[in-house]
């Protein structure tokens, strides 16, 4: 279901996303029973009323999980380590993007993750004109190269699972990080909030390797943390990063 009030939500038709025309078209159907214009009466515009709350109440539910469902899993035994800077590794990316002081949640996108040599991730991905039942298109002004910046101290929670969207199932991982936007008028101060970050990858072993860079961080501040007064590192246990949560 989230893959189509995905489409629903994004693909316009005459200057309105499908889904707000299913909205006024069963707003105008129950009027019009409830009016007794049209057979049916009260019973067809209840029925209209509450498939306008389902409506309503579906694209809420999805537009906050990125119209994306994460099936959490235990998290895997890896080693923290570094991500080659030269390394681009292919996601499905679902989440919160930004480019030229422009923000959107856009949903599996197709790009890939990095990691620079300054430790800030960066996921990159392009976002590509599509159609919707040959009538609606997405936004135009939306289309072109989109970024997620985040660097390790932002980063609160590392979650490792399964990533549906649609027909498709992935493994991959979801990353809380916060994200600081900027005073826009007196009633939008300049605040911090969480976004979340959705990296489904079609190999494994990728999956795994962002989940390792990811850790790294935390964990050689953790090790540092631990330093004897001979400056010996204590060895950490390895199977302490099953459950990572923030």
């Amino acid at each position: 279901m989230g893959a189509l009030f995905y489409r629903l939500t994004h693909h316009e038709f005459a200057g309105l996303h499908f889904l707000r025309w299913l909205e006024v078209d069963l707003f105008v159907l129950g009027g019009a029973a409830a009016l007794s214009w049209i057979p049916g009466g009260w019973l067809t515009a209840g029925v209209a009323l509450a498939l306008i709350v389902g409506l309503i109440a579906g694209q809420r539910y999805w537009q906050a999980r990125d119209f994306v469902e994460f099936l959490p899993a235990e998290m895997p035994l890896v080693t923290p380590a570094i991500l080659p800077s030269s390394a681009k590794l292919p996601v499905w990316a679902s989440g919160y993007f930004s480019v030229e002081n422009k923000h959107q949640h856009f949903t599996w996108l197709q790009g890939f993750f990095r990691t620079f040599p300054s430790r800030e991730h960066a996921v990159i991905c392009l976002n590509q004109p599509t159609a919707f039942l040959r009538l609606g298109q997405s936004a135009a002004g939306q289309s072109g190269m989109w970024y997620c910046f985040f660097r390790p101290e932002t980063v609160k929670e590392v979650h490792w699972g399964e990533i549906r969207f649609g027909s498709e199932s992935l493994p991959g991982l979801v990353v809380a990080h916060t994200v600081h936007l900027p005073r826009r008028n007196w009633l939008q101060p300049e605040k911090e909030v969480r976004k979340f970050i959705y990296l489904a990858c079609p190999n494994r072993e990728d999956a795994l390797a962002i989940l390792a860079d990811l850790l790294y961080d935390r964990y050689a501040a953790e090790a540092a943390g631990r330093r004897s007064l001979n400056g010996v590192v204590k060895k950490h246990p390895q199977d302490t990063w099953r459950t990572l949560h923030g």
